[in-house]
């Protein structure tokens, strides 16, 4: 491995961890190859020889995932001292497998943690909320959340695996605990999350104290417990919400074409982002007394109608046995809100 050429590569990846993912996938094609991988540059028969190291990496037992992650590693060099990788799509070297190794997390998880964390851990669960990946969180600046306006509130985190800009907002709930953090922390040191050493929390630290409270919180985890499984989180309920694709990306970082970006505006993914923060927050906004209730009675009374007319226009009314319509409507109630008697008109 010619090490000048190598850094001469790496020098242009912003991000730390994808260039140590380089390396680590140079090596192994190495590995394979039994010659150094600049020997290939300005070969014609490059494509052939990354596709006998895709079946190489497949023989030997490695995942689809990681078999594309190590695969990219010598293609990205390659092409960037102007050698073409020409390879058979039908491979399937960039194949993604969706996987189940992470633990899926729900907000309930979320919630019970925040209970049990301190100011500083609850700041960085309202991060974790925000989706973004964990080497962003690790050099997040605490000025980049000290902004004025009326929560939410738009910020701009540059990312560095994907070169783009996470533009998304912070709540009220996140400004109200943000607020108070404010005063605990050192202003001398740039970094939201400030280390013993006045610098910064590294990735692994981060994902140290999300297990720590995980096990304080007495979650029972399935799968691996990391910092990613947040952005996961964010991006199902953007999912399950309705949110365009686009914005949910867009909010956590992740790149989108610019024909794309062009036509959405900060108004599209704040009302998006509203959306979204409703459901993922640390804290439920408790339910006004009877407010259940109320709504219950509402839509309670028009199913009642429906299913009446229905009745009604098949003639069935009177032949079918009378529905006991204040048992079912006290099942639906919570416990706390069942009275002991309930009349409906």
């Amino acid at each position: 491995m010619d090490m000048a050429k190598v850094q001469d590569w790496l020098s242009t990846i912003p991000s730390k961890h994808t260039r140590k993912n380089y390396v680590a996938g140079i090596k192994k094609f190495e590995t394979f190859y039994e010659k150094p991988v600049e020997s290939l540059i300005g070969s014609d028969d490059a494509g052939r020889i990354i596709e006998k190291f895709y079946v190489w990496l497949k023989e030997k037992g490695h995942p689809q995932n990681t078999c594309r992650n190590l695969v990219n590693a010598p293609i990205q060099f390659l092409k960037y001292f102007d050698t073409p990788v020409k390879y058979r799509r039908n491979l399937g070297m960039y194949r993604t497998v969706a996987t189940t190794r992470d633990h899926m997390i729900v907000i309930s998880e979320v919630q019970e943690m925040a209970k049990v964390a301190d100011l500083r851990e609850q700041i960085l669960l309202e991060v974790l909320l925000l989706g973004l990946r964990i080497g962003d969180v690790s050099t997040l600046e605490w000025r980049t959340f000290d902004v004025n306006g009326q929560p939410p509130t738009p910020i701009m985190i540059h990312t560095q695996k994907e070169d783009v800009i996470a533009q998304t907002f912070i709540s009220e709930e996140f400004k109200g605990l943000f607020d108070k953090y404010l005063n605990t922390i050192d202003k001398s040191n740039n970094f939201l999350f400030q280390s013993n050493r006045k610098g910064n929390l590294s990735a692994k630290r981060i994902d140290q104290i999300l297990k720590d409270l995980a096990e304080r919180a007495g979650i029972k985890t399935h799968g691996l417990f990391r910092w990613h499984i947040g952005r996961k989180l964010f991006l199902r309920t953007c999912a399950e919400l309705g949110v365009n694709a686009w914005n949910a990306k867009i909010m956590c970082g992740k790149s989108v074409s610019v024909d794309i970006a062009t036509y959405i505006n900060g108004v599209q993914l704040k009302n998006d982002f509203i959306k979204v923060s409703n459901v993922l927050r640390l804290f439920p906004k408790p339910v006004a007394n009877g407010q259940t209730k109320q709504m219950l009675d509402v839509v309670f009374q028009v199913l009642r109608n429906l299913v009446e007319d229905k009745l009604k226009e098949q003639g069935l009314m009177k032949k079918t046995r009378p529905i006991n319509w204040q048992a079912v409507y006290e099942k639906l109630l919570p416990e706390e809100e069942k009275p002991e008697h309930v009349i409906l008109t």
